[in-house]
């Protein structure tokens, strides 16, 4: 065989045959002032960083995870609790404890993301050849090539998705996927949530933009506007305003500082429903009790408002009355009141006896109990 020949054939026989994946880092436990790795990590116990934790692969933590800043481009999976200052995920996150994040909580994350914010975070940060470096450093080619294969056929799965048999407490929450929690939810802005977002009890002090169903077994509070494509309350829902594609229902009181809308489904209350703004639903508005809209009440042309459906008709004026600048064009049941405000309901929820209360949250735990 002639010798380029040889060449050509033995050069073909190299570039077939195809490079290993790097070996998982495994250890029993792990504690170090900062830690890389460009594939998998599997820690048998805890794991606790100083600085910055980055893992180009899937991060497997059988006990408690603890770092400054965590960079995970595959899967996070910790059975124990979660505590950073910010934590980014390409992937899924998977938590069997408590989430604390001091700042943001983003997941779904690319790779030349991370690389660039790794850049932006370090002394090389003005080098024309850091974002490539960054690149090679955050993960194996290889494994950044398996990442992109197993997402390419997740087309029917959330990636991105937050689960967690704790609770998740943070400043700003980005999820592109499903956020389920076992207990609490407590964030001062949740940015944007892909799918949906359950929790026991939702408290979020800013804005919360929901792009499924915002689902609570407890009381949800949002200080701000809330976004949803539903909501569904098992306790009290207390909001600045909120918007909903399709229903909104609580078994306990709506009560909101701007407008209160659906804009394809109904709005049902197990209490009252009271804003100082409006008040709009595609279909049915439902209230056990009163209803306050300061500034405007309607619902669809072909459907009603019902009022005090839980209340007898000799105490409608004062317990079941509906409250607008004009009276309803489809007022079902309740007494129409002109003077009526939310302060009214307010002050007949402090004048209301304990023992006498539906409450949801006593209600649920006395469920609990027997069980």
């Amino acid at each position: 065989m002639p010798k380029k020949l040889a060449s050509r054939v033995t050069k073909t026989r190299r570039q077939s045959v195809p490079a290993a994946f790097p070996a998982p880092f495994v250890a029993r436990s792990l504690r170090r002032q900062q830690f890389s790795c460009v594939g998998d990590a599997h820690i048998d116990g805890d794991l606790s960083v100083a600085t910055v934790l980055v893992v180009g692969g899937d991060l497997l933590v059988d006990g408690d995870l603890e770092a400054e800043e965590i960079f995970c481009l595959g899967k996070l999976t910790v059975s124990g609790q979660i505590r950073a200052q910010s934590l980014y995920v390409g992937d899924a996150l998977d938590a069997g404890g408590d989430i604390e994040v001091e700042f943001l909580l983003k997941t779904a994350c690319s790779a030349e993301w991370m690389a660039r914010m790794l850049e932006l975070e370090s002394d090389q940060a003005a080098s024309e050849k850091a974002p490539a470096s960054f690149l090679d450093k955050l993960v194996h080619p290889l494994i950044l090539q398996r990442q992109l294969t197993q997402n390419s056929h997740q087309n029917f799965a959330r990636i991105g998705s937050i689960h967690g048999l704790g609770s998740l407490q943070c400043d700003v929450l980005d999820c592109q996927g499903d956020v389920q929690l076992g207990y609490d939810l407590d964030a001062n802005e949740v940015l944007y949530v892909g799918g949906h977002l359950s929790a026991d009890v939702i408290h979020v002090q800013g804005d919360c933009h929901v792009k499924g169903e915002l689902m609570s077994t407890g009381d949800i509070t949002i200080s701000g506007t809330g976004f949803a494509g539903e909501v569904v309350c098992q306790g009290n829902l207390m909001v600045g305003s909120i918007c909903s594609q399709a229903d909104i229902s609580a078994w306990g009181l709506i009560r909101a500082d701007g407008e209160i809308s659906s804009l394809q489904g109904e709005i049902a209350s197990g209490r009252w429903i009271a804003t100082k703004a409006t008040i709009y639903a595609a279909k049915y508005i439902k209230a056990a009790e009163a209803i306050v809209a300061e500034k405007g009440l309607s619902c669809g042309e072909d459907y009603g408002i019902l009022a005090a459906t839980n209340v007898r008709r000799s105490r409608w004026k004062h317990e079941g009355f509906v409250a607008a600048p004009a009276m309803p064009a489809h007022l079902l049941s309740g007494a129409y009141s002109l003077t009526k405000k939310r302060r009214h309901l307010d002050a007949l929820e402090k004048k209301r006896e304990v023992e006498l209360d539906w409450e949801i949250e006593r209600r649920l735990n006395a469920q609990i109990e027997v069980i």
